[in-house]
């Protein structure tokens, strides 16, 4: 071999290790019952599509690679317990679990004394307020002083402890920074989902976010970070919103803060969905490259959940806007695969619609149509969160039920504008099963009669419910497609002669 080509070997291979963070273990008193897992968030937001299985060995240890191109934070996960780890290139990690005790040991590598030191200032620990349901009640004054001063006291003491700490300064603001939007993301969760009274939640949020600038506070930010640019676009909704109601500010006059009128904000949302708006805020109040890195995550969201309708406006924007972007190769594959399911799933014949399903009044209508199978009733909208996660166990649940008599009916609540963007859904998330959509107003009607006989009158989406070969309702609020074997072992029940 040529010696210039043996020292390019040599220099690809040093690159290629120091882009890298190497974690290694074993797990004490290794059974195989538990799998050890890291999640490796592409900007924020923890996501299925970005976790990975650690190998283990017959003696429960462990050996993986991780890729580290430039520091970053993830998650490791053993027993459903979570634990913050700072990936530097270059670095390595040493670690041990026990399956007869919880917690982490750190036992070695490069990376210990960062991680011990999260660990130490409680990064995964559950903040006070959420433990003690009464906080939620009390008056904006009394959250602040008996919530907000406490909590914030206690990020004070933990920056000073980073900072006495041996870490080099550079490891030190990045932690400080992390920890702080930490501080105000858990704050936010807080008030926004504890507090009843709506004037007290929106009074602590406008003066928490008047505080606070969107630039980071360090040149490299982890996901609470970006956890928290959302929160923030968020809080500005809020704010205009308020200030729209309080200054009588016209419909057709732009709304502070996003720099377009009310009315088209309204058709915007109908026609793209509140990303676009978002998009349209970020746009206007964050820096570009925040903006980037941001909208970039909410065009990964739209394509994880190949929500069509939403998902190629939103890529077209950022490909005009971000001409440049690093994420550009990545996008055009991702629009090639979603295109692409949408086109092959056309034509599927295992996809199909209710005839004059604009017409349907009762979903007995449907279902006696079904005899002799066992109907899983799905009830869902594009617009749901929940629900779009919810699908995602839906090929797993069908392999387990494969060649049973079991039909899966869908029915989606969603205006009539939203036809097309429905039926695309369904096709691109090859949602195979028998479909039906109905609005707000006319599945009110569905919800009384599926709802007569149980106690619970929730309307609440998504929601699930069987019926037995004979078209009879037979189990209201059934199991969701997540509980998997449960689940399974619920409709086999009525699938008995």
């Amino acid at each position: 071999m040529k010696p210039y080509l043996f020292v390019l070997l040599l220099l690809a291979a040093g690159l290629s290790a120091s882009a890298q963070f190497t974690l290694s273990g074993r797990v004490r008193h290794f059974s195989g019952q538990h799998k050890i897992e890291v999640n490796l968030p592409s900007i924020f937001g923890y996501h299925n599509e970005n976790t990975v299985s650690v190998p283990l060995s017959g003696t429960g240890e462990f050996h993986i690679t991780l890729p580290a191109d430039s520091i970053r934070f993830a998650t490791l996960i053993y027993r459903r317990t979570h634990y913050t780890l700072l990936l530097e290139p270059g670095r390595n990690l040493e670690v041990e679990f026990d399956e007869n005790a919880n917690g982490i040991w750190f036992t070695g590598g490069s990376a210990a004394d960062v991680c011990r030191l999260m660990q130490d200032i409680g990064m995964d620990k559950t903040p006070f307020f959420w433990e003690n349901d009464s906080l939620g009640a009390l008056p904006a004054g009394e959250v602040r002083s008996a919530v907000i001063a406490p909590w914030f006291g206690e990020f004070a003491h933990h920056a000073e402890t980073i900072r006495q700490s041996r870490l080099s300064k550079s490891l030190q603001n990045i932690l400080i920074a992390e920890n702080y939007y930490r501080h105000f993301n858990y704050l936010t969760d807080f008030i926004s989902t504890t507090i009843p009274d709506r004037k007290t939640v929106n009074e602590l949020i406008v003066a928490l976010y008047d505080t606070i600038p969107i630039a980071p506070k360090s040149p490299h930010p982890g996901p609470q970070y970006w956890t928290f640019t959302d929160k923030y676009i968020r809080a500005l909704e809020m704010r205009a919103f308020i200030r729209v109601k309080a200054e009588n500010i016209l419909p057709s006059a732009p709304i502070p803060w996003f720099g377009i009128s009310f009315d088209s904000a309204n058709v915007i949302v109908s026609r793209y969905g509140k990303p676009y708006w978002r998009w349209i805020g970020s746009m206007h109040n964050f820096p570009p490259d925040v903006a980037e890195s941001y909208n970039w995550q909410q065009i990964l969201n739209q394509f994880s959940d190949r929500d069509v309708a939403q998902a190629l406006p939103l890529a077209e924007a950022f490909r005009q806007r971000f001409p440049k972007s690093r994420f550009l190769p990545r996008l055009e594959k991702m629009e090639t695969a979603l295109r692409d399911s949408l086109a092959v799933n056309r034509n599927n014949k295992n996809i199909s619609i209710v005839e004059d399903y604009e017409k349907v009044q009762s979903i007995y209508d449907v279902v006696k149509k079904l005899k002799g199978k066992v109907v899983y009733l799905d009830m869902w909208g594009t617009w749901c969160g929940p629900c779009k996660e919810e699908i995602r166990h839906l090929p797993a649940l069908r392999a387990s039920l494969a060649g049973k008599d079991v039909v899966f009916l869908f029915l989606d609540v969603d205006d009539d504008s939203k036809d097309a963007a429905w039926k695309d859904f369904i096709r691109a998330n090859r949602m195979e099963g028998l479909h039906l959509r109905m609005s707000r107003k006319t599945v009110a009607p569905i919800w009384k009669e599926i709802l007569a006989n149980h106690s619970d009158k929730s309307e609440s989406y998504p929601q699930y419910f069987l019926f037995d070969k004979s078209g009879k309702l037979a189990i209201a609020k059934a199991l969701r497609p997540s509980d998997g074997p449960a689940l399974t072992q619920q409709i086999e029940s009525l699938l008995m002669p």
